[in-house]
């Protein structure tokens, strides 16, 4: 039967972790730019650690009125200052509890910034070396992110989105965009099957294209296929295809 890594984004406010936790291997929580605190982390890592799932920061623009998914214009100090603080107070949270970060996975327009803008690449490399050197990022395979992290041997872990749709060129179609969500199992199975058996994922303008990755995302906000979660980890099982534990 073939593993894969599930992920989600939680500690969003949703108020579903408890549903998500116990289905997935790997989360990403919220640190305090779009969404989260103390106190929403703490209640996070409780799930985690009681579901033995991987923890990872999930940092943000400083936006929570946007929920985090407007580019902001950040200068490299302030790139430099955020990711310091949010990941500060994750850090001293987790130790708090002595539980260790796992990844570390931007959150909404930071983490396309991240993945595709060579300023922000630039400064996110930047970062992970001389504060996380050792520490995975979660990011989009052949990025530019990608790249410069292959290139000095920075650990990543490439990405692929169980519930979003795809561009031609790999890109996610934009959240402005209409059916950029599935929201139903069977549109999440077959690109998850698609992916992960053959490779491939079909997109939103009707082309195959190559895909792969390490881990899958599913989005903590998408209510619906949360709500039918259990029914798609069933699937899968049903496809000799389990979730990594």
């Amino acid at each position: 039967m073939m593993t894969i890594d599930l992920n989600c984004d939680l500690g969003e406010g949703m108020g579903n972790d408890s549903q998500i936790m116990p289905h997935i291997s790997s989360c990403n929580i919220a640190c305090g730019g779009h969404a989260g605190d103390a106190a929403s982390i703490i209640e996070s890592l409780k799930l985690a650690r009681k579901y033995s799932v991987k923890i990872g920061a999930h940092p943000s623009f400083e936006d929570p009125a946007n929920f985090g998914r407007l580019r902001l214009e950040w200068s490299r100090s302030r790139f430099r200052e955020s990711m310091t603080h949010q990941l500060n107070l994750f850090t001293n949270v987790l130790s708090g509890v002595d539980m260790k970060l796992h990844h570390i996975k931007m959150h909404g327009a930071l983490y396309h910034a991240t993945a595709h803008e060579n300023s922000f690449a630039e400064w996110t490399v930047e970062w992970l070396q001389e504060f996380f050197p050792e520490t995975p990022i979660y990011s989009l395979p052949n990025s530019l992110l990608h790249q410069k992290c292959k290139a000095i041997q920075q650990p990543f872990i490439k990405e692929v989105f169980a519930d979003r749709a795809y561009l031609n060129n790999g890109a996610l179609v934009s959240r402005t965009k209409a059916h950029a969500v599935h929201e139903t199992i069977d549109e999440v199975l077959n690109q998850v099957l698609d992916i992960a058996l053959h490779q491939k994922v079909r997109t939103s303008e009707g082309t195959n294209i190559d895909m792969f990755g390490d881990t899958f995302c599913i989005h903590g906000d998408n209510l619906k296929l949360v709500e039918n979660l259990p029914k798609l980890i069933k699937q899968l099982n049903h496809n000799n295809i389990q979730i990594a534990r």
